[in-house]
């Protein structure tokens, strides 16, 4: 079966254009057949794509390759469809980062002002900055406990404006057969593409520039007791939190760690903290 197949007729594009549409009204009966009616779709057509869409995402054997596809898709949409990507600035993300810790995530969104598709796309966004840019962002936990801080003390909540990313790549609507291309493609491929891979890759070269000199540091840090290949460690996040870890591959200022859910991420060395 091919799993990007229309479901009712609506294909995965047309399934991220219409949750877009819909925005967190879905859970108005009303509301989102006055949305899908405006759309030229049935509700029962809809309903049928949100249980088949949602099943292929989920199934297992296809290793993720639908949702892999849909995000793009489902972003794009939704910035079309609101004059561009949501944007908040890293003080307002911090601050509603703070909030989620206290009142959880739909109580605080909805005391910042924010609707829950605006903050997954600043959320996303904000998250895939702070990824690849570890080492700017290596105090942003320490900035989240102090703003949790403050609202613990008094400061409450506050309204966080969110601004339209109106810019070609945010505009730009998805190529869904591209998309789909690149999900399919032969896991070979995808994983020279990964960034992980290519980041091995140029820590292996960062090595090799000095191979004795990160040798005679490795032994030091084993005499030491510090952190070394196989070591458990505590790795702050861009969340605010700490995950524990095993570390796979240490690098000149930075280490291959692997989550308890079997994630693996290159990180830097500041980051990480023995457990």
């Amino acid at each position: 079966m091919d799993p990007f197949a229309p479901i009712n007729g609506i294909s995965l594009e047309r399934y991220a254009d219409l949750g877009a549409a819909l925005d967190g009204h879905d859970k108005n009966p009303a509301r989102k057949q006055e949305i899908l009616a405006a759309e030229g779709v049935t509700v029962a057509d809809y309903d049928a794509a949100v249980a088949g869409w949602t099943a292929r995402m989920q199934d297992m054997s296809l290793m993720g390759k639908v949702a892999t596809a849909f995000m793009p898709m489902y972003q794009a949409a939704l910035a079309r469809r609101k004059g561009g990507a949501a944007r908040v600035s890293y003080e307002d993300y911090v601050h509603v980062s703070a909030l989620i810790k206290i009142y959880g995530f739909e109580a605080a969104i909805q005391a910042a002002g924010v609707s829950m598709s605006d903050w997954t796309e600043a959320g996303g966004y904000w998250n895939n900055t702070m990824a690849a840019n570890m080492m700017q962002y290596a105090g942003h936990h320490n900035f989240v406990s102090q703003e949790e801080a403050k609202i613990r003390g008094g400061a409450g909540p506050r309204q966080v404006p969110v601004t339209r990313d109106t810019s070609a790549g945010a505009m730009a609507a998805p190529n869904a057969q591209a998309l789909q291309q690149q999900a399919m493609m032969d896991p070979v491929q995808a994983a020279m593409m990964n960034p992980a891979y290519q980041q091995s890759q140029a820590a292996a070269a960062s090595i090799m520039q000095n191979p004795i000199g990160f040798g005679f540091g490795q032994a030091a840090a084993f005499v030491s007791g510090g952190i070394i290949a196989g070591s458990k460690v505590k790795v702050a996040w861009s969340d605010g939190n700490q995950y524990p870890a095993s570390v796979m591959q240490a690098a000149p200022n930075q280490y291959l760690v692997q989550f308890d859910n079997g994630s693996q991420q290159w990180v830097p060395s500041n980051a990480v903290s023995k457990a």
